[in-house]
């Protein structure tokens, strides 16, 4: 085959350009997504229960789903939580279930349940989970004149529509501003003068505000629709409905109300730039394209301004696609740089620009053709697959190099190019085999790594050997046959057959000059390494000791670097998040926001901030905090967090914590504990003590309990008799109650097509506080009697947000590192935790991204054998050899562990998901110097050479290929050691580390192993 494709060029162009012609094609369908797509296995059950208290919602709701959903196969673990007014079950399924299945397995076991559940719930929303899914970009709507009740009017009913028309957009959600509705304030007083109640007034609109169908008169051929017509046209019309009372008196509804075309009770708020707005979040469909959504909105935008009410602005307030799109640029760069390194670092070491185009030509060539797999896989272009290309780039030339090497071989013995190119290919079929089939059979157990991590493991490991095969391909028709038509011998060059440039050569001296320094370094570096290898054969026993040494000292070091799940990095953006206490207002919240955009004001690396109020209670804020880009300013993201943290503190009664970066679980802390019991107040007072001892460590910015100090309510305990005397009952006084202080809109008001919610409530001057409450009415049959004459009302502790894992409650507690690791941090709180007395039944466990760290660290372990393992049976199946070829080869992957560390170490980057990818990837990188050095080996001693002496001839003639290859794969990943990614740097500097250590130890260590092994395999047997 190889003879084939060099001596029909065309053909094995044409042969290449298909692969190249459909990853050009690929790439223009290719989806740009800052994670790979998953399919969480994540149902969520979301209900509604307006007024309820979260002990309410627990217990009416909360646990019912719970014991109804349980009832599921494959479930990995069930949390929950229970707010005011609002219930949330979260489902999460094992890797391998269909969640689409278990959404509708999900669905029919809550639609089972749903008459047991409270009749004033919400229809339940059960939807499936992406945690990593975030809006594609949030966009603001303002006004210096116009109102937001206004400005969200027009949002909800115009922009909401078309924005949605937008190829990929799934939805548009809106936040803040007021939403229009009709309020009936109505006056206790004058209700009390008219002899009737909050109850009859809305019986009184719901059978006056309604349209009944009459159906259709016919006479002869035609035919007439009768219907009729009660809803309210307008809103003097409801101000005039006629009531009556019970004592048959009759009178206007404005007469004891006030009627307003106004707005719902305000509690959510959205600001940006200190300016109140209407936010509209743009979410992406499951197979949308989040840049291309991002490219169609700024190009339509100006088309969207111009249809704006007079005096309305609109804005993009934040981008999400902004760092995709500049970290794709940046890895494509890497890339381009990688390339151009590689092809210096060829023409240095041999002095030749022909053999530095073919390798411009091979690598393009083969990452290109890499696209068609990738989209016939149905991957997109996202961190994992650039991180998997750019961490690929120097294996792409590996195997051309060692061809291209011994080519050059072939040319100085005769002038054929031809045959110099065939049989200098067919020459290392074996050794590019091994090298290919080490790479192969650790990526592939990357690809097929279990749980979460797996999933996203499997386009990286996939990517990259697709990027192998197509490497391979080119190594054995496109590399030969490019030796063939451009390489000439250094014979023809100098007997003047090729024509040479004097006016290039002159401008090209300083080169020549440096390339000569390098010839005369590998010869330095030869006779040095001679001197080295003799060194080792007379204290070989010595040289083995030290290195191992080596190898366990390096541990020593292991715990000086830090552990962590996914490293953080600075995406030119912070979140805020603060709590205020349970029973602040909204207006205490905004105050609380106004402060610290005050102070965001005065950051000089500020761009812009939204501000979010509301989410899961008026208490909470969110302000989400752009940077210009970090080339643009003198400070990373974390010392401006510092400084934020500094001045938030001196604000009393707040809690906050930050967000950089991606994670898995967003909103949990860098440590995450739940707290677990039998009884909860005994809980309380242990997560208060783990809470002081977290602080007291000094390694957390701020810790957070989910258990909150409950603030005050105001409950009525009916008394039956009391019920019995009045004629009443408790649903009646319950629902009486309700209307009164949280209103009831079951009425509806339309116009031009849309409805609108009519609220019904007393005034707000009539109920704010508990001498209010006292006078509240409801109808008896002994007329219009005060709440307190039915039974008791009390000021009490409402219970707050209540948590549930796994049915059971527990407490949460998020701390936000300030210093050190995860990994570090978590064996240090154990050891504090320990002086705590749990009671028997109590405990604690780490969850959220020490679950992910565990769980990761598991399978890359799994991968790491399985790598290891497959790797020695491959090279034992290639050389046919159980002992001395495979353990020599092997013995590199565990020095190269030292260089791994060291480079951590120094750099001073941590221990996380993606440099342990980068131990995987190096078991079959690593291997490649040695497999070169005794493939060389072998053939020597097939010739009749001593070990000794054939060792350090495979050691001399491969030593220019391996400094070449191993340069080339340290030349395609150190442009990563400059990301902005921190995952990219962690991944650099193992690989980085790995190959440096593999190349110094290689000449030290293989040699001495094999003159052991290859005796010891001999004696053993028989041979």
């Amino acid at each position: 085959m190889i003879e084939f494709f060099v001596k029909h060029r065309v053909t094995t162009i044409m042969f290449v350009l298909v692969f190249v012609v459909l990853g050009i094609y690929s790439y223009s369908n290719l989806l740009v997504e800052k994670t790979p797509k998953i399919d969480f296995p994540i149902v969520t059950v979301s209900v509604t229960y307006p007024g309820a208290t979260p002990l309410e919602v627990d217990t009416l709701v909360v646990k019912k789903i719970e014991d109804a959903v349980s009832e599921i196969s494959e479930i990995k673990k069930i949390k929950s939580r229970a707010y005011d007014s609002l219930a949330f079950v979260s489902i999460e399924f094992l890797i391998e279930a269909n969640v689409n299945v278990k959404s509708i397995e999900v669905k029919d076991k809550v639609d089972a349940i749903i008459n047991d559940l409270p009749d004033d719930i919400e229809k339940p929303v059960i939807e499936k989970f992406d945690p990593l899914m975030v809006p594609v970009m949030d966009l603001v709507l303002y006004s210096d004149t116009l109102d937001t009740r206004d400005l969200y009017e027009y949002a909800d009913k115009t922009l909401r529509t078309k924005f949605s028309s937008i190829a990929g957009v799934a939805k548009v959600d809106l936040y803040g501003g007021k939403k229009r509705q009709i309020n009936v304030w109505l006056d206790p007083m004058l209700m009390k003068q008219y002899y009737i109640s909050i109850g009859e007034v809305i019986n009184a609109m719901k059978v006056k505000n309604l349209n009944v169908p009459a159906g259709t008169l016919e006479k002869g051929f035609s035919s007439l629709g009768a219907r009729f017509t009660g809803e309210f046209e307008n809103i003097d019309e409801i101000a005039e409905m006629r009531m009556v009372s019970s004592d048959g008196s009759i009178f206007q509804l404005k007469d004891i109300a006030v009627i307003e075309d106004s707005f719902k009770k305000v509690e959510s708020m959205a600001r940006y730039k200190g300016k109140e707005v209407v936010g509209l979040s743009i979410n992406k469909a499951s197979d949308g394209n989040a840049v291309y959504i991002s490219q169609q909105m700024r190009r339509r935008l100006n088309d969207f301004r111009k249809i704006l009410p007079k005096g309305a602005k609109l804005d993009i307030a934040s981008d999400t696609t902004t760092f995709i799109v500049n970290e794709t640029n940046a890895t494509k760069w890497s890339i381009l740089i990688g390339l151009l390194l590689t092809a210096a670092i060829l023409y240095l070491f041999i002095g030749r620009w022909d053999i530095a185009i073919i390798a411009c030509i091979i690598i393009p060539t083969s990452i290109i053709s890499t696209l068609f797999p990738m989209w016939a896989s149905k991957f997109s272009i996202n961190m994992m697959t650039l991180l998997a290309i750019a961490s690929v780039l120097g294996t792409l030339i590996s195997n051309a190099i060692v061809i291209i090497e011994n080519v050059l071989v072939h040319l100085d013995r005769h002038d054929d190019p031809e045959k110099a190119a065939i049989d200098g290919t067919k020459e290392v079929v074996v050794p590019i085999i091994a090298a290919t089939g080490t790479n192969l059979v650790v990526f592939m157990p990357l690809s097929m790594m279990g749980g979460i991590v797996g999933v996203f493991m499997q386009s990286f490991g996939l990517t990259v050997v697709y990027a192998t095969l197509f490497s391979v391909l080119a190594s054995f028709c496109l590399t030969p046959m490019m030796c063939a038509a451009i390489l000439k011998s250094r014979k023809a060059k100098q007997s003047g057959s090729v024509k040479r440039n004097l006016f290039l050569d002159l401008l090209l001296t300083p080169l020549h000059w440096i390339r000569k320094s390098i010839d005369h370094g590998i010869e330095f570096l030869k006779k040095e390494c001679k001197h080295i290898f003799d060194l080792t054969f007379r204290y070989p026993k010595m040289t083995i000791i030290v290195i191992i040494l080596m190898f366990f000292g390096s541990f020593m070091l292991v715990p000086y670097i830090e552990n962590d799940f996914s490293p953080r990095s600075d995406e030119n953006q912070l979140t805020i998040n603060m709590t205020l206490p349970q029973g602040s207002t909204i207006e205490r919240t905004l105050e609380t926001c106004k402060m610290v955009e005050g102070y965001l004001d005065k950051i000089p690396e500020r761009k812009s901030y939204l501000t979010k109020i509301g989410e899961n209670g008026v208490e909470n804020a969110k302000i989400t905090f752009d940077l210009v880009s970090l080339k643009d300013r003198k400070r990373k993201d974390i010392e401006i967090m510092d400084e934020l943290t500094k001045f938030i503190a001196t604000i009393p009664d707040v809690e906050v914590s930050y967000e950089r970066g991606m994670s898995v679980e967003s909103g949990t802390g860098d440590v995450a504990i739940d707290l677990y019991g039998v009884d909860y107040d005994t809980m309380i007072g242990l997560s208060e003590e783990m809470k002081d001892s977290m602080q007291r460590s000094g390694y957390f910015k701020s810790v957070i309990l989910s258990y909150k100090y409950p603030r005050d309510e105001i409950r009525m305990k009916p008394l039956q008799e009391k019920l019995v005397e009045y004629g009443v009952t408790a649903a009646s006084v319950g629902s009486s109650f309700r209307s009164s202080v949280y209103g009831e809109d079951s009425n509806t008001y339309k116009e031009k097509g849309e409805e609108y919610k009519v609220n019904i409530e007393l005034n707000d001057a009539y109920a704010q506080d508990f001498d209010d409450i006292k006078v509240m009415s409801v109808p008896s049959r002994k007329g219009l009697i005060p709440l307190d004459e039915l039974g008791s009302l009390t000021t009490e502790k409402a219970v707050p947000t209540i948590r549930r894992r796994d049915r059971d409650r527990v407490i949460h507690l998020d701390g936000f590192l300030g210093k050190s690791s995860l990994g570090i941090v978590t064996g240090i709180l154990d050891k504090r935790f320990k002086t705590i007395q749990f009671p028997e039944g109590y405990g604690y466990r780490y969850v959220g991204n020490s679950e992910h760290m565990d769980e990761t660290n598991r399978e890359l372990g799994k991968a790491f054998v399985l790598a290891v393992i497959l790797t020695f049976m491959l090279l034992c199946a290639l050389m046919d050899s159980l002992i001395a070829y495979p353990i020599t080869v092997m013995s590199t992957v565990f020095i190269s562990i030292t260089g791994m560390i060291l480079g951590l170490f120094f750099l001073g980057l941590s221990i996380n998901i993606a440099s342990l990818m980068g131990v995987v990837m190096l078991v079959g990188m690593v291997v490649n110097n040695a497999i070169l050095l005794l493939d060389h080996t072998l053939i020597k001693m097939r010739e009749g050479v001593p070990v000794k002496e054939a060792l350090w001839l495979g050691a001399s003639e491969k030593f220019r290929a391996i400094m070449m290859t191993s340069l080339a794969i340290i030349l395609g990943v150190l442009p990563q050691l400059w990301s902005v990614m921190e995952a990219k740097k962690s991944m650099g500097a193992v690989m980085t580390g790995g190959m440096i250590a593999s190349v110094v130890l290689t000449f030290v260590l293989v040699p001495v192993v094999f003159w052991y092994l290859e005796r010891f395999e001999k004696r053993l047997f028989r041979r």
